[in-house]
């Protein structure tokens, strides 16, 4: 795959602008339903691929030019039984795969395919650019952990632990604590909030 490499800060006001546009209106409160937001507000059709996951690493894969988003059939039958884990990984996946539609939709615009088949050999053969699988993440995490809420969660935990001890930001371990106390209100894993932690200069790793 190959597209225009925007900075991060473009890659936010995408996410940024997304969200808050008027057809997201009602559905951009974390935890979002991305799956709502991918079939019902965007109408694309969502087709379930029987070992997507097991084949290629994908829960689910953007299809423009078909209005099409093909999705892991184990992971939406898991996010219909509210399998939280898999309901996390997929929500991020999904929104990566968003991250595609907004960012290189000029360059997906024109691929489509006639098998699953050649669905799965062109993603073999094109999901190798490690800067555009890295721009779409940034887009994900961003649209699914918007900074103002994330500040929001964080100022709250900041206060309540400074009350047991002045130096709770030195503890061992105590960043990737407060990540998990935070990551269920946006409904994704730990590992992504402390990634926005580093991205928006909130707690970086030293």
């Amino acid at each position: 795959m190959s597209a225009n490499h925007p900075a991060n800060e473009s890659i936010w006001l995408a996410a940024d602008d997304f969200r808050n546009s008027a057809e997201m209106s009602g559905y951009n409160i974390p935890p979002i339903d991305i799956l709502f937001i991918v079939d019902v507000v965007l109408k694309f059709d969502v087709i379930d691929i029987p070992g997507l996951f097991a084949d290629l690493r994908m829960d689910a894969a953007i299809v423009p030019a078909e209005r099409a988003v093909y999705v892991d059939r184990d992971s939406l039958e898991s996010w219909d039984r509210k399998d939280h884990w898999i309901e996390k990984r997929l929500r991020f996946s999904l929104a990566h795969e968003l991250g595609h539609f907004v960012l290189h939709k000029d360059f997906l615009s024109a691929v489509a395919f006639s098998t699953i088949t050649q669905f799965k050999q062109w993603i073999i053969e094109h999901h190798r650019d490690d800067r555009v699988e890295c721009q779409a993440d940034e887009f994900a995490g961003r649209l699914l952990v918007p900074r103002d809420i994330l500040l929001s969660e964080y100022d709250i935990c900041c206060q309540k632990f400074k009350i047991a001890d002045q130096k709770w930001h030195e503890i061992e371990g105590m960043r990737e604590h407060i990540a998990k106390k935070i990551a269920p209100r946006f409904g994704v894993n730990h590992q992504v909030i402390e990634t926005r932690f580093d991205r928006e200069g909130i707690w970086p790793l030293e």
